[in-house]
């Protein structure tokens, strides 16, 4: 089947993409598995007249409003396989189906490791939350903790502050902070705890942090980052786009990665800001400089 787009990835950035393609009349294919990042949160937030909609609620309403533009298909495969040849990309699926598409928009987004703490991926995206911007509002002034499972994410206890005074740091075990930082907690009453951590458990309005020595805590929430990203980059690579350090696909102001006709949307690119709003604007972006571009050529060969 050959398409005018080829969007991989069917979220915030891959979904709005297709919206705008199908308003410009675009052949366009969305692969997509059902495993967006987001599906362990029960809401979603800071998103222009939907906050604190279900993820899957918002992802049900943006396909519903796919259907008048019949020029999009959404297909549920994984595509395992893409080139470049003579201008045109080739994609392979995971059923051995080859397709065709004169431009590609990658938004696969990434996957969060977690900390081999029992009980942690459980609580993960319900009681154990990642973004005070996502998530704080719901939980303020309430007791909160913050893990700490990078130096950096002092950060993240010190934002966490603003949203609540009644505030206790964990390091789990780990000498993570100097003197001086833990000094400059300690003195806005937020108390450090660098005993490892046993388990997480949920209590229904609570969830109980038991630490190695036997010692347990009860707080309304966890805030924690995960321990690193896997970006799902795999078509990238193979595509030939070029790569930040951590992984994420480089691409300009226009989402367009270092290789010509294929673009990057969501938590994928480089810099994308984690948030479901920033990658729907993402993935409209790359849309709009997709048909651009698809414009201009069209005009000049006719």
């Amino acid at each position: 089947m050959h398409y005018e787009v080829v969007i991989i990835g069917g979220a915030a950035a891959g979904l709005s993409a297709a919206l705008t393609l199908g308003r410009s009349g675009r052949k366009t294919a969305v692969f997509d598995t059902g495993q967006p990042r987001n599906r362990p949160a029960h809401a979603a937030h800071n998103i222009f007249t939907r906050d604190g909609i279900p993820p899957s609620e918002l992802t049900r309403i943006a396909r519903e409003q796919l259907k008048p533009y019949k020029t999009v298909s959404l297909l549920n495969k994984r595509i395992v396989k893409a080139e470049k040849k003579a201008g045109q990309f080739t994609l392979v699926a995971d059923d051995g189906e080859t397709h065709s598409a004169r431009r590609i928009i990658l938004a696969t987004g990434l996957s969060d490791l977690l900390p081999p703490i029992k009980g942690f991926q459980d609580l993960w995206g319900s009681k154990v939350l990642h973004c005070p911007y996502c998530h704080g509002w719901e939980v303020k002034d309430r007791p909160l903790a913050v893990i700490m499972n990078k130096e950096d994410d002092l950060h993240l206890a010190i934002m966490m502050h603003h949203w609540s005074q009644d505030l206790r740091v964990l390091t789990n075990g780990r000498k993570v902070l100097n003197r001086r930082e833990k000094e400059s907690l300690t003195d806005k009453g937020i108390a450090v705890i660098e005993t490892s951590i046993a388990a997480l458990s949920d209590e229904r309005k609570t969830v109980k942090i038991e630490l190695s020595d036997g010692t347990a805590i009860s707080v309304t929430a966890i805030f924690a980052r995960a321990e690193g990203f896997r970006f799902n980059n795999e078509l990238a690579v193979q595509l030939g786009c070029r790569l930040s350090k951590e992984g994420a696909v480089i691409a300009d102001e226009k989402q367009l990665s270092t290789v010509a006709g294929v673009f990057v949307a969501g938590d994928l690119a480089d810099g994308s800001g984690h948030q479901v709003a920033i990658a729907a604007a993402g993935g409209i972006r790359a849309a709009i400089a997709c048909n651009n571009g698809m414009i201009m050529e069209d005009f000049e060969r006719s």
